[in-house]
């Protein structure tokens, strides 16, 4: 019966120890997550799933259920791929999704077509900004032999009253030889559509690197949408051009995110090489924004944090945490204080970001930075200069050298009465009655400064 207790005792024991040091790790951890220096609250709404892989799913986005987002900013989570893969909530024939669709032609004419609707995949959030990077497609046109031609066509098909509108960081890009790349939707108060042209001769070497030159591949930035004329579709015309089938067959065009295709030329070399350089396809940057409503005092359930309309007088807003606090202005008590000086202390970045040439302290809403002990100026601006310069040092050292100068010359000269008082009988004389030593002083009295004989 004894060894059974103690075999039943054991893993209860066992139990309690986990528990224990589980609890010590989760304290472990949040004291490290705290000298982070950041906010450390939650960025979704309680029992909402909060990440899709390894992609945080903060709120007014959500995935699963209805109040876990707002309308418009449903996530759907594809659990099927290794990671798992987010999605911008598919309900076609309703925006937002990806368009793909192809067509081959020959002498005769067209011969074939097809089209496909997937969902658009989401692959960054970020409330700071109010914006979503998304990946988009590549359209191409290759020629297959010296009569046949391929077209596809990929792009995003967006809700003018959505929450997601194109955002001008994003630039057209064309790419290939004698290629003409136009947005088919203008996006520009005037007939014009925005476009770029790449007119470089044929087997010109095109060096690597940015589009400026033109010299087979051209880029151009979006520009801000026209008030109340929002860019709702990323699709791209290419011009017909010269058929170099067999040495460059084809050209390409899509919208892609500011500086981040750098051209090469092998993008130049084979057939559909630029469309299966990334699989998923090339990033693209969407603004959100609330729609179903202007700022009115609770339209941002947090404290700290403002609302901002939308631009391009459209209706909505977005929610922004104060500056020096951080966190998800969308829910109650979002965004909250970091502290600067921590954040200074772990990365050079940040050092910049909040400059202290001094003693740094965090306060509510900022931080305070003082100049050193001895010092005074404003240590924010690193301009801290010493309350006593040089000049005023060497005049105080030479005031204190001559003050002390002087004192050890008094001193000597009383040493030296003191011992003249000794060797004349003085402590003998001061204790004989009817004796009266007078100092020198009295004696400069009585004798009207040494002028009157007294004996």
């Amino acid at each position: 019966m004894a060894l059974q207790s103690k075999l039943i005792q054991y893993p209860q024991l066992l139990l309690i120890i986990l528990l224990a040091v589980t609890v010590t790790l989760q304290h472990v951890a949040a004291a490290a997550d705290e000298l982070q220096g950041r906010p450390q609250q939650g960025m979704w709404r309680p029992g909402c799933r909060d990440k899709c892989g390894g992609m945080s799913i903060p709120f007014p986005f959500g995935i699963d259920k209805p109040g876990c987002f707002l309308p418009g900013f449903e996530v759907t989570c594809n659990t099927s791929s290794t990671p798992p893969r987010a999605f911008l909530a598919y309900n076609y024939p309703n925006p937002p999704y990806e368009v793909i669709d192809q067509s081959t032609f020959d002498a005769a004419g067209s011969t074939g077509y097809t089209a496909r609707y997937p969902p658009v995949e989401l692959f960054d959030i970020s409330l700071e900004t109010s914006e979503v990077r998304v990946y988009g497609g590549v359209t191409s046109r290759c020629f297959t032999n010296s009569t046949g031609v391929f077209e596809k066509g990929e792009y995003l098909t967006l809700d003018m009253y959505g929450p997601f509108l194109l955002s001008p960081r994003n630039d057209l890009v064309g790419v290939g030889w004698s290629v003409k790349s136009s947005m088919s939707y203008q996006i520009k108060p005037y007939p014009d559509p925005l476009s770029c042209s790449s007119n470089s001769p044929f087997r010109l070497a095109a060096p690597n690197g940015s589009c400026s030159g033109g010299l087979a591949c051209c880029q151009i930035p979006l520009p801000p949408p026209w008030p109340n004329l929002p860019v709702t579709e990323t699709a791209v015309i290419l011009k017909a051009g010269s058929n170099f089938w067999e040495t460059n067959p084809c050209s390409y065009g899509m919208v892609v995110e500011r500086s981040w295709y750098n051209f090469t030329s092998e993008d130049l070399n084979g057939y559909e090489v630029l469309s299966k350089k990334l699989s998923r396809g090339f990033p693209l940057v969407l603004d959100f924004a609330i729609r179903n409503g202007r700022c009115e005092h609770d339209a941002c359930p947090s404290g700290n944090s403002s609302c901002v309309e939308a631009a391009n007088d459209r209706e909505g807003h977005v929610c922004k945490c104060w500056d020096h606090y951080q966190g998800n202005p969308y829910i109650a008590n979002g965004c909250q204080d970091i502290d600067e000086c921590q954040l200074r202390e772990q990365s050079p970045e940040f050092r910049d970001l909040y400059p202290c040439d001094g003693i740094c302290t965090n306060i509510p809403g900022g931080y305070d930075c003082r100049c050193k002990r001895g010092m005074k100026g404003d240590a924010k601006k690193g301009n801290c200069t010493e309350i006593f310069p040089l000049p005023a040092k060497i005049i105080v050292g030479i005031a204190g050298f001559i003050v002390v100068f002087i004192i050890m010359i008094m001193a000597k000269q009383r040493q030296k009465l003191k011992k003249f008082y000794e060797q004349n009988g003085g402590p003998i004389l001061n204790g004989v009655k009817n004796i009266r030593i007078y100092t020198r002083k009295q004696l400069k009295q009585i004798t009207n400064n040494y002028e009157s004989v007294i004996g």
